[in-house]
């Protein structure tokens, strides 16, 4: 390496000096272009010898650093740290939501009762959410009108205004007729409040007042399904899927005992919707079309009249319907929500495809009467002969 620079350090000395002998007026300026060309030999030369694509300046080589990295403070100008700030300060991220699925209860028992016609039931404790005894429970049904119970929840947390009105058309109500969906009486041209509506589409399961709710919150029963599928991932229910707002039967329309005891749960935290869950009766507002307004009779209260719940035994009634929701559909057969308050709790029992709407509150009331009272006390009850997957009748198949 060292001889080969010296070999072209003197051909250029040797151009130069003849240089200066051809002109020495302009020797000067030769003699530094010369220099300059020299140089880059030299360089040149060192290049191909260690192979490298620039000149080595110093032994002590640095390692290399990522892209966009450096190793001296700097800061951001002033306006480019607000911008940073204000970018992190909107960054909005979700909230995760805690699942509302109950856990099993250490006294939990399979329901095991023979004469149950019903093919899935749960009983919920709603204070500790805790599944107390239950029966493919997880299993898929449909829900019927018991879909109602999450219209009404999802139409009580997006309306401000109760007394704001909604105005029916023939559109809504002709469909309504034609499929021959139960309706609580609201005529075209008949402007309903908010609250009628929701007490409309609980006590009498009127396809009208949910129709009404829908178009009033999200502009159209579409759009509020979408608003009722929303709340059933925030609740973190993912056996559920629901297609309309009024529980009309649909394949893709379907849910689970477990799930509907959850949704009846939250609609216990919700004042609104615990108060139209528990009522009786009620009438609507005066309008041209009903001047006295609509009574409005809870089907759900009269299917439980002349029954009593007797959890110990003893040949009396000790615990209370407090409330709930009924559903039918061919398909779905008879569904039951119940609220019951029993020795200071309050307990949900959900059936599912019960034979009839009368065997859907006994079916209700023998697993209340079974296991109830057995949970809170710790003990075991006795089991039928039967084993745990004929203790609901076979003839009922899972829907």
């Amino acid at each position: 390496m060292r001889m080969k620079n010296k070999k072209i350090y003197a051909n250029v000395k040797g151009m130069v000096e003849k240089m200066k002998k051809v002109n020495r007026k302009g020797g000067a300026a030769v003699v530094a272009l010369l220099i300059v060309i020299m140089l880059v030999a030299v360089g040149t030369a060192a290049m191909v010898v260690t192979g490298r694509n620039s000149i080595q300046v110093s032994k002590e080589i640095e390692p290399p650093m990522p892209d966009g990295y450096s190793t001296e403070e700097s800061s951001l100008p002033e306006s480019s740290a607000a911008d940073s700030s204000e970018a992190v300060s909107s960054l909005v991220i979700p909230e995760t939501m805690p699942s509302m699925l109950p856990n099993i209860a250490n006294t939990y028992q399979t329901i095991n009762i023979d004469e149950l016609t019903c093919n899935s039931a749960v009983l919920l404790d709603a204070q500790t959410n805790e599944i107390l005894a239950g029966y493919k429970y997880d299993k898929k049904i449909y829900p019927a009108s018991l879909t109602k119970l999450l219209t009404l929840l999802v139409a009580a947390e997006n309306i401000d205004d109760m007394d704001a009105k909604y105005k029916f058309t023939n559109e809504d109500i002709d469909p309504l007729i034609e499929e021959n969906a139960s309706r609580a009486g609201f005529e075209a041209g008949e402007e309903v409040s908010m609250e009628d509506l929701l007490y409309a589409a609980i006590l009498v399961s009127g396809a009208d007042g949910t129709l009404g709710l829908a178009n009033s919150v999200a502009g159209s029963e579409e759009a509020f399904v979408e608003l009722m599928n929303d709340k059933i991932t925030e609740l973190g229910l993912s056996d559920t899927k629901f297609v309309n707002a009024s529980g009309l039967h649909d394949k893709e329309h379907y849910s689970t005992a477990q799930d509907i005891a959850v949704i009846t749960e939250a609609c216990l935290e919700n004042d609104t919707c615990k108060e139209v869950l528990y009522a009786k009766e009620y009438t609507t507002s005066k309008t041209k079309q009903h001047e006295d307004g609509i009574v409005l009779e809870s089907i759900f209260h009269s299917r439980y009249g002349g029954y009593w719940i007797d959890c110990d035994g003893d040949g009396e009634g000790d615990a209370d319907v407090l409330g709930g929701k009924t559903g039918f559909t061919d398909e779905a057969m008879f569904t039951l929500s119940s609220v019951i308050e029993y020795d200071g709790g309050e307990y949900i029992c959900v059936v599912t495809k019960s034979d009839d709407e009368l065997k859907s509150v006994e079916d209700t009331i023998a697993v209340c009467e079974k296991y109830l009272k057995a949970a809170l006390d710790g003990s075991e009850v006795e089991d039928n002969e039967s084993s745990d997957d004929t203790s609901i009748a076979e003839s009922s198949s899972a829907a």
